[in-house]
């Protein structure tokens, strides 16, 4: 009960910058928006043949995207540099009765479901207007795929995002960092373009790398194009990173603290 209190209080401090999500939502929502112009150019002019996507199927992909991108991105990593490391702000947390991650984790969940609820609004007009174009998953199994993947990768690119912050405890200039990290994971999350677009090297890159089970693959699930033992492959491979990553926060927070100067730096 006391995390659903501390949901709902963080939740009502977000909700008074909804005019703020609506903005950030907005930028969710004009990258794929601006890719699909892209691919249409591309399809239109008759010169991809053999593409491993059809127009309908890619563009179904783009439009899944800007909900998936919405929900599943975290943005807590500023937070825990700039404001929790940089500024001191980490001192007011460590003599509450609740462990830091869960605290930023309940801080962080509002924004992704107000953010998640424009996804929505916007995934219904475009099913209403392009549904020929929509191809969304019906079968429940497909459905139990796509929320369990869904979940995990929420929590894997909420921890992952917790450890890019921490690594500002060993940084003087954390901007550099942060903006090398966010291209690598808007590639290899499949935010540029799909991941079966990639050359062979780099798909078995990607599939190696945790980017596209945070973005990509819960968006294939979505479509219901993951059934069977890919689900069970992808889903896997999710837990597997999800378990990895946290021992690696861990290992961060314990010798990060370490680091850590009350005045911040």
């Amino acid at each position: 009960m006391k995390y659903v209190r501390m949901f709902l209080l963080h939740f009502e401090q977000a909700f008074e910058y909804r005019s703020r999500n609506l903005v950030w939502f907005l930028v969710e929502l004009l990258n794929p928006l601006l890719y699909l112009l892209f691919w249409r150019a591309a399809y239109a002019g008759g010169k991809l043949t053999g593409m491993p996507l059809s127009f309908s199927e890619i563009t179904s992909y783009y439009f899944l995207l800007i909900f998936a991108g919405a929900f599943l991105t975290v943005h807590v990593e500023e937070d825990v540099a700039r404001h929790d490391i940089q500024e001191g702000g980490l001192v007011k947390y460590l003599l509450r009765p609740f462990s830091y991650f869960w605290i930023k984790f309940y801080e962080e969940l509002p924004w992704r479901v107000i953010q998640g609820a424009f996804g929505v609004v916007i995934l219904a007009g475009f099913l209403v207007s392009f549904g020929s174009f929509l191809h969304v998953a019906s079968a429940p199994a497909a459905l139990v795929v796509a929320g369990i993947s869904g979940v995990i990768a929420y929590f894997l690119s909420f921890v992952f995002k917790m450890i890019v912050g921490l690594s500002a405890l060993w940084m003087t200039d954390y901007s550099g960092f942060e903006q090398l990290v966010t291209v690598i994971f808007m590639v290899f999350a499949g935010f540029v373009i799909p991941v079966q677009f990639f050359h062979p090297l780099l798909r078995t890159l990607a599939e190696i790398l945790p980017f596209a089970y945070m973005i990509y693959y819960p968006v294939m699930a979505l479509e219901g194009n993951l059934l069977g033992w890919d689900a069970v492959r992808v889903i896997a491979i999710q837990i597997v990173w999800l378990i990895t990553l946290l021992l690696c926060y861990k290992k961060l927070w314990v010798t990060g603290l370490r680091l850590f100067t009350g005045i911040g730096q």
